[in-house]
C-alpha cells in the first residue's frame, strides 16, 4: 500500500494528482517519501516507463509529464455562448501558424471554460480560460492575440476577446487529460449533443406498468401488472440509447428496453381514460436493480471507487406474477400515465430520441391469464409423465412463444390420442412441423384459436405422408439429430432436432441415444453474446443465472441433464454440451461415465488436471465437430518434432505425416459418404485420431497405409478408438480477403491509401455488375461464397450457357442477386472485407525434406478446374488476426520445384510449406501461429508491388502464459466454473476493437497499442491457460467519441454525435460505400386479417402456363423445357408425382424452422424470407456482428444439409440411371413452378435445376465414354 507520509496531503493539492493518488492506492504503487516536484517526476517516469499498471495511472502519469497551457480569456461578448468562443477560437487554432504548433499525434484539441455570471442574469461572467494541450501553442496564441493591445485582435461577437497567461498556467488535470487523449469534437456537434441531452432530461410520471400477450384476436391480454403511482417514471438515456423504467419497490428496479429492440410505440388515451405507450418488441426486455452502497460518499470518491455500485441484472421484477410470466410476457410492455399530458410529452421525447415507428393505434386489452400458475402447472404435470420426444416438442410450443399455455391445454386431448395411435416418434415429429405453421399463422392469417385444432390436423396429415420419405438428411454417416436449448437472462427457447457434424462422443453410441443430448448455448437477450458493460455486474448475474445449471444441472421438461463438456471452437460461441443418463446395454451412461472413458490425460503431462481450462481443451478434442473414416492404418510412427538448436521453438508443431495411400484411401471414405464428385485427393488433411490432433501432410517416402505422429501432436492417451477423424480437408485453395486490422497494419508499416482504395474500387465495380448478366451474377456469388449450399453460381452458369443471359422479370431472382449484392457490399464497408486477386489463403505444414533454407517457403495453389500456379518471389505473409506490427514479414517462395527436388515428386498442393531450418519458425512470427491447422495469407509481390511496406518491424515475442491451476486434480465442477468465468472473461473481442480504435486515433505504434497486442495474446491462450485478462489491464478508449466506422449498424452516423470522421484509410474506405436501402423485414404483425390468396395454387396443372408468365420465367421455362425434352419426353405422365409433392411440402416445412431459428430478432414474428436462405445471408442490422456472422454460419450449414438431403431424394437410390434422376427432378421443376406464389417454392425449383444439369452431364458423360 502507498506510505502515508504529512506531505502527502501538500501533494495533491499542489499537483491535483487525486486521481492518480487513487489509481496508486488500487495498483498497490508505493509513493515516494518525501514528495517534491523534482523526485515526484523522477518516479513518474521511472514508474510510467516500468510497469504501467493501469490505464488510469497512465493516463496521470502523462499528464504530469505533458506540458499544457491554460489562458485567462476576459472581455467576452455576453451575448456569445461557450460554443460560439469555441467557434471562433477553432479558426484561429486550426489555422496557420498556430496548427503547425501541434505534435503530430495529438489531437487539435482544446478547451473553453466560460465562468458563470454571479449574479445570474448574463449567460456568463463575460470571463474564462482556454486550455491547449502545449506551451508552445500557447505562448504564440500570446503572442498574436494577448494583452490589452494586441498584436492581432480576435473579435468574439460584437467584441475583442483580451487573453493573458493565467494564474494555473498548467491547467487542470481532468481538463488536459481531456484535451490530450480525446479527439476535437466540433462545437456544434457539442451543442447539438448537449442540447438533446437536456431536452431527454425530463421524464414521463407513471402510474402502472403491465407486461401482456399479443393474442391471435389482435387483443392484449394483460398477465402481470402492477400498480406504482408516485412511484415510477419513465426516461430515455440517449447515450446508451434505451428507455428506461424506474420503479421504487423496496429498491430501485430498472425495466430496459434498448431502442434497437423496439418494433412500434403505440400511444393512445385508451378509451377515453387510461393514458397507454404500448411497446411491441422483437427482444425480451432487461430488467435490473440499484443495490445500496457500502461505502460514504467520501470513501468512494477517495478511494476513486465512482459514485454508485454495479447495476444488479435480474430475470424477473419482484412484483406478485412476474416471476412466472417474465418467459413469455416480455415482448408487450404497456405503461399507463399519470395524466394524459404526459402523452404529449413522451411523443415529444420519441422525436427528440429520433424514435419513429410510433402512432395512435389503440390496441384492446383483456385479462385472460394466458400463462396462469394454474395452466403453467397443468402443462408441467403434462411433460413429465409423457415420452421424452413427446415432451420436448410440446415443451418448444411454450417456450418458444408459438403457442401461448392456454392454447396448448386446449389441444392436449388431440396430441394425447395421436400419441396413443401413432406412438411417440410420429407425434414428436407431427408437433415440430406444427410448430412452424402455428408460428405462421400468427402473423400471416391472422386467424382465431379454434383455427389452432385445424393447423395441428393439417400438420398431422403432412406428417403422415412425409413419413414416408423416410429421414431427410444426407446419407452420411458423420451427422447425428441434436436438440437445441438457448438459455437467455429472461427465458430459454428449443429447437430441434436438428441435423448437424457429429462428434467422436456421439458416435459412440446407438443413433436412438442422440435425443440424450443436449447442445446449450447461454446467450444475451435476442442471442447476441454477452458482452461487457462498466455500469452492470456482468460477474454476478451470470452466475445467478448460469451456476444453478452448470452445477446442479438442467431441467427440461421434467428431464435432469448435466453439464458434459464442450468443443474449442464451441466454448468461443458460449455454447456446451449437456447430457441425460440413459442405458447403453446393460450399463448406465451418464456424464461421468462418458468422460471417464475417453482416455488417460495425466500420463502425457502430469500437471494437467490441475489446470481445469486446459484439462477441458483435452476433453474438447473428443466433441470436435468431424467426419469419421474407417481406415485400417498399417503403422503408426511416433517420429520427432524438428526444434531450434536451443529448443526454445518447434518447426513442426503440431503437423505429422501421412503416405500418399493413406491421404488417398481417406478421399475415397469421405466421397463416398457425401456422394462427392471427383476431385484429387488434398495432400493435407486437419485431424483428430486416438488422443493426438494437428495436420496430416503426406509424406511420398511413406508406403502402404501409414502416418507418422509428432510427440506436439499427442495430448492424451486413447488406445481405444481407431477412426481417423477428419475436422478438414484442404482440397482446394482459399481466396484471400483483406480486414480492417490487416489494412491498419498495413497503412502503419508505409502501405498507402490508394492501394487498398483500388482493390475496393474493383470489388464494387464487380458486385454492381452482378446485375447486368448472369456470368457476372455467378462470379459474384462463387468469388464471396454465396449461394454455395444450393450451387447457385454452377446452376447460374448452366443456364448462360442455355443462351438465357438474364431473367429480368424474375422477382424472386432479383431479390435474391439484390441481397447477394447487398451482402458484399456490406462486407466492404463494415468489415473492409477486400478481394485481393491472385493472392492467397493457404494451411500451413512444414518442409520434412529439410530442402527449404530459413525464411524459404514453397506454396502450389491448385484451383478447381484451373491450372496449378506455384508462388514464386518475395511474399508478404500474415496470419489472422493480425495486431502487432511484427504480425506481418516477407519470405521467399522458390516457385515450380526444381525436377528431382521433394516438391517436385509431391508438390503439396493447396498448403504453404515453412521451413525447419533457422532460429525461429516463420509461424511463430506471425502472431504465434503453428501448424495445427492454422491459415497464412500470402501476397505475391512480384503481382502486386504495390502491397511491399516501406518498413517492417521485429515480430512480437510474449512469454507462454502461466497455467491458472487449483490445488486438487480438477473435477468437471472446476470445469464448470471455468466455463462461467469465461463468459464473464472474454475480452478478446474487446482487445481487439480497443486496439483498432486507439491505433485510429494515435498509430500502431502508440504504447497502448503494443500493450494491447500484448494483451491479446494473453486472451487468445486464455481458453486453455484458464489464464485471463484483467478488465482493469485493457487500456481505456480516451474520450466519448469514436470512429465513424466503429458505429454500430444500427446507427445512423450522419445524424450521430458520438462519432468522429476518420482519417485512417478504413475510415475512407468506410466512406467509399454507400449500401443501397433495403426494406426491412417488418417484425410487426399486420392489424387486419387476410385472406389467402389460392387463385394461383387451384389453378393446378392447367395452370402452369399462367404461373410461369406470372413468375417471370416464361424464357427460362421454354429453354429449360426444350433442353430435358432432348433426353426424356417431358409429357409422360409419371408414377412419382405424388412421392415429389410430399417431398416439396417437407422440404418448406424444413426450410420454414431453419428460417424461424436463425432469425436475428426474438419477435414471434420473426422469419428470415426465402431468398435470405438460398442467398446464405441476413440483412436485418445488428449491433453486434459477430452474432450475425454466427447465424449466418448456421443458416448455411443448415441449409447445405437440406438441400443435400433433397438432392439425394431427387437423384433416388445410387443403383438409378440418370435418366431416373432428370425426370425426378423435372417434376420437381414443374411443381416449383406451380407452386410459385409459397414459400419454399422458388428454392425448390432451383434446387431441382441442379439436379437437371448434373443429370444432364452425367448423360453426357456416359455418351463419350461409350463412343
Amino acid at each position: 500500500m502507498p506510505v502515508h507520509n504529512p506531505t502527502l496531503k501538500h501533494f495533491i493539492l499542489k499537483h491535483r494528482a487525486i486521481s492518480l493518488y487513487r489509481s496508486a492506492v488500487r495498483a498497490s504503487i508505493v509513493i515516494p517519501d518525501p514528495v517534491t516536484r523534482k523526485e515526484t517526476v523522477a518516479w513518474i517516469r521511472a514508474e510510467f516507463e516500468r510497469s504501467r499498471h493501469l490505464t488510469d495511472v497512465s493516463s496521470h502519469l502523462l499528464l504530469l509529464l505533458v506540458s499544457a497551457m491554460e489562458i485567462f480569456m476576459r472581455g467576452l461578448d455576453w451575448n456569445v455562448n461557450k460554443y460560439q468562443v469555441q467557434s471562433e477560437l477553432e479558426k484561429v487554432l486550426h489555422s496557420p501558424p498556430l496548427l503547425g504548433l501541434f505534435g503530430p499525434s495529438q489531437t487539435r484539441n482544446f478547451h473553453v471554460h466560460l465562468h458563470q455570471d454571479k449574479r445570474r442574469v448574463r449567460h456568463h461572467a463575460g470571463t474564462g480560460t482556454l486550455t491547449l494541450p502545449n506551451a508552445d501553442i500557447g505562448n504564440r496564441f500570446l503572442q498574436l492575440h494577448g494583452s490589452d493591445r494586441p498584436q492581432k485582435p480576435l473579435f468574439i461577437g460584437k467584441k475583442m476577446a483580451l487573453f493573458y497567461p493565467s494564474k494555473q498556467p498548467e491547467g487542470r488535470p481532468d481538463v488536459v487529460q481531456q484535451i490530450i487523449l480525446q479527439p476535437y469534437e466540433q462545437p456544434w456537434v457539442t451543442q447539438e449533443r448537449d442540447r438533446q441531452a437536456e431536452e431527454l432530461k425530463e421524464s414521463v410520471p407513471l402510474r402502472a406498468i403491465q407486461f401482456a400477450w399479443e393474442c391471435r384476436d389482435y387483443t392484449l391480454s394483460i398477465e402481470c401488472e402492477h400498480s406504482c403511482a408516485g412511484r415510477a417514471a419513465l426516461r430515455f438515456d440517449q447515450d446508451r440509447r434505451e428507455i428506461r423504467v424506474r420503479l421504487e419497490h423496496e429498491r430501485s428496479y430498472l425495466i430496459v428496453a434498448p431502442y434497437s429492440y423496439i418494433n412500434n410505440i403505440h400511444i393512445h388515451n385508451y378509451l377515453g381514460q387510461e393514458p397507454a405507450i404500448v411497446f411491441i418488441l422483437n427482444t425480451p426486455l432487461a430488467f435490473e436493480y440499484k443495490p445500496e452502497p457500502e461505502l460514504t460518499s467520501f470513501d468512494r470518491f477517495f478511494l476513486g471507487i465512482g459514485t454508485d455500485p454495479p447495476r444488479q441484472r435480474i430475470s424477473f421484477l419482484p412484483i406478485p406474477g412476474h416471476k412466472n410470466v417474465a418467459p413469455f410476457a416480455s415482448l408487450v410492455l404497456r405503461l399507463i400515465c399519470s395524466t394524459t399530458d404526459a402523452l404529449a410529452v413522451f411523443r415529444k421525447l420519441c422525436r427528440e430520441a429520433q424514435l419513429h415507428r410510433v402512432d395512435d393505434y389503440e390496441y384492446p386489452i383483456d385479462r385472460r391469464g394466458r400463462f396462469s400458475t394454474d395452466a403453467l402447472e397443468r402443462l408441467r404435470r403434462y411433460v413429465d409423465c409423457v415420452e421424452w420426444c413427446v415432451a420436448f416438442q410440446v415443451e418448444a410450443l411454450l417456450r418458444n412463444l408459438y403457442l401461448d399455455a392456454l392454447e396448448i391445454i386446449d389441444i392436449l386431448p388431440n396430441i394425447q390420442a395421436m400419441l396413443e395411435k401413432e406412438g411417440p416418434k410420429f407425434t414428436a415429429m407431427t408437433l415440430r412441423h406444427f410448430g412452424n405453421l402455428a408460428k405462421h399463422l400468427f402473423w400471416d392469417e391472422g386467424e382465431d384459436p379454434p383455427d389452432i385444432l385445424r393447423c395441428l390436423q393439417q400438420a398431422q396429415r403432412e406428417t403422415r405422408s412425409l413419413n414416408r420419405l423416410g429421414t431427410l438428411k444426407p446419407s452420411d454417416g458423420s451427422l447425428c439429430d441434436i436438440l437445441h436449448v438457448k438459455i437467455t437472462p429472461t427465458t430459454m427457447s428449443l429447437d430441434g432436432p436438428v441435423p448437424e457434424q457429429s462428434n467422436r462422443v456421439i458416435r459412440s453410441y446407438d443413433p436412438s441415444h442422440q435425443e440424450s443430448f443436449l447442445r446449450v448455448t447461454f446467450t444475451d437477450e435476442g442471442g447476441l453474446q454477452y458482452r461487457f458493460d462498466r455500469d452492470v455486474d456482468g460477474p454476478a448475474f451470470i452466475r445467478r443465472r448460469l451456476g444453478p445449471f452448470m452445477l446442479e444441472g438442467l431441467t427440461i421438461a421434467g428431464r435432469r441433464f448435466e453439464f458434459l463438456a464442450y468443443s474449442q471452437s464451441a466454448l468461443k460461441e458460449h455454447s456446451v454440451w449437456f447430457v441425460k443418463p440413459f442405458e447403453n446395454g446393460a450399463n448406465e451412461v451418464n456424464a461421468s461415465s462418458i468422460i471417464a472413458g475417453l482416455g488417460t490425460f495425466d500420463k502425457v503431462d502430469r500437471r494437467l488436471m490441475y489446470c481445469p481450462a486446459r484439462y477441458a481443451a483435452r476433453i474438447s478434442q473428443a466433441f470436435t465437430a468431424t467426419d469419421a473414416v474407417q481406415v485400417d492404418v498399417e503403422e503408426i510412427f511416433q517420429i520427432d518434432d524438428i526444434s531450434t538448436t536451443d529448443g526454445k521453438y518447434t518447426f513442426t508443431d503440431g503437423v505429422g505425416t501421412m503416405s500418399p495411400a493413406l491421404a488417398g484411401e481417406i478421399w475415397i471414405k469421405l466421397r463416398s459418404s457425401k456422394r462427392r464428385r471427383g476431385t484429387s485427393p488434398p495432400s493435407s488433411y486437419q485431424i483428430r485420431f486416438q488422443g493426438s490432433k494437428g495436420m496430416l501432410s503426406v509424406d511420398y517416402k511413406l508406403s502402404g497405409y501409414s502416418m507418422c505422429l509428432r510427440p506436439s501432436m499427442i495430448k492424451f492417451e486413447d488406445p481405444n478408438t481407431t477412426a481417423i477423424e477428419i475436422a478438414r480437408a484442404f482440397d482446394r485453395p482459399t481466396p484471400y480477403f483483406l480486414n480492417r486490422p490487416l489494412i491498419m497494419l498495413l497503412e502503419g508499416l508505409g502501405v498507402p491509401y490508394e492501394t487498398f482504395k483500388k482493390y475496393q474500387d474493383i470489388a464494387v465495380r464487380a458486385t454492381k455488375d452482378a446485375a447486368k448478366s448472369l456470368k457476372h451474377a455467378a462470379r459474384l456469388l462463387e468469388s464471396h461464397g454465396l449461394g454455395s449450399s444450393y450451387r447457385l453460381p454452377s446452376i447460374i452458369l448452366s443456364i448462360d450457357k442455355l443462351h438465357v443471359s438474364s431473367l429480368p422479370n424474375n422477382q424472386f431472382y432479383e431479390k435474391m442477386l439484390a441481397y447477394g449484392i447487398n451482402h458484399v457490399l456490406r462486407d466492404l464497408k463494415n468489415h473492409a472485407r477486400i478481394p485481393i486477386p491472385n493472392a492467397w489463403t493457404l494451411v500451413g505444414v512444414a518442409d520434412v525434406h529439410k530442402f527449404l533454407r530459413p525464411k524459404e517457403i514453397f506454396a502450389c495453389v491448385k484451383p478447381v478446374n484451373s491450372k496449378t500456379i506455384y508462388l514464386e518471389g518475395p511474399i508478404l505473409i500474415s496470419r489472422s488476426p493480425t495486431i502487432h506490427p511484427g504480425d506481418v514479414t516477407i519470405v521467399h517462395a522458390i516457385g515450380c520445384p526444381p525436377p528431382g527436388s521433394p516438391y517436385a515428386r509431391e508438390p503439396l498442393a493447396n498448403t504453404v510449406v515453412f521451413s525447419v531450418l533457422g532460429d525461429r519458425p516463420i509461424p511463430s512470427c506471425l502472431g504465434g501461429g503453428d501448424l495445427d491447422g492454422d491459415v497464412y495469407n500470402l501476397v505475391p509481390l512480384n503481382l502486386l508491388p504495390e502491397f511491399l511496406p516501406e518498413k517492417l518491424s521485429a515480430p512480437a515475442n510474449y512469454e507462454a502464459v502461466p497455467r491458472k491451476e487449483v490445488s486438487h486434480p480438477s473435477t468437471m465442477k472446476d470445469v464448470a466454473e471455468f466455463v462461467m468465468d469465461y463468459i464473464n472473461s472474454d475480452v478478446l473481442g474487446l482487445v481487439a476493437i480497443n486496439w483498432l480504435i486507439i491505433a485510429d486515433m494515435r498509430n500502431i505504434f502508440d504504447t497502448d497499442c503494443m500493450k494491447l497486442a500484448s494483451l491479446h495474446s494473453k486472451a487468445v491462450d486464455y481458453p486453455k491457460s484458464g489464464q485471463p485478462v484483467p478488465l482493469k489491464d485493457i487500456p481505456r478508449l480516451p474520450g466519448r467519441q469514436r470512429p465513424d466506422w466503429n458505429a454500430p449498424e444500427t446507427v445512423n452516423v450522419s445524424s450521430s454525435k458520438n462519432y468522429y470522421e476518420s482519417h485512417r484509410a478504413i475510415g475512407r474506405l468506410f466512406r467509399e460505400i454507400d449500401l443501397p436501402i433495403e426494406q426491412p423485414i417488418h417484425d410487426g404483425r399486420p392489424r387486419r386479417k387476410q385472406k389467402k390468396n389460392k387463385e394461383d395454387s387451384d389453378k393446378g396443372i392447367n395452370g402452369l402456363t399462367y404461373a410461369i408468365g406470372k413468375l417471370g420465367l416464361s424464357d427460362l421455362a421454354e429453354a429449360i423445357e426444350e433442353h430435358v425434352d432432348e433426353y426424356i419426353d417431358t409429357e409422360a405422365v409419371a408414377d412419382e408425382v405424388e412421392s415429389i409433392m410430399d417431398l416439396f411440402t417437407r422440404y418448406t416445412s424444413e426450410l420454414r424452422g431453419i428460417c424461424v431459428v436463425n432469425s436475428l430478432s426474438r419477435a414471434r414474428t420473426a422469419q428470415l424470407s426465402e431468398e435470405e436462405a438460398i442467398i446464405g445471408t441476413i440483412i436485418q442490422k445488428s449491433s453486434q456482428p459477430r452474432k450475425r456472422k454466427d447465424l449466418m454460419a448456421s443458416l448455411r450449414s443448415s441449409t447445405d444439409l437440406l438441400a443435400r438431403a433433397i438432392r439425394e431424394q431427387l437423384q433416388g437410390e445410387e443403383s438409378n440411371g440418370p435418366y431416373q434422376e432428370l425426370q425426378r427432378a423435372w417434376l420437381a421443376w414443374r411443381l416449383a413452378l406451380e407452386r410459385g406464389n409459397e414459400f419454399g417454392a422458388q428454392s425448390f425449383g432451383w434446387l431441382a435445376l441442379g439436379v437437371i444439369f448434373e443429370a444432364i452431364r452425367d448423360i453426357e458423360s456416359t455418351k463419350e465414354r461409350n463412343l
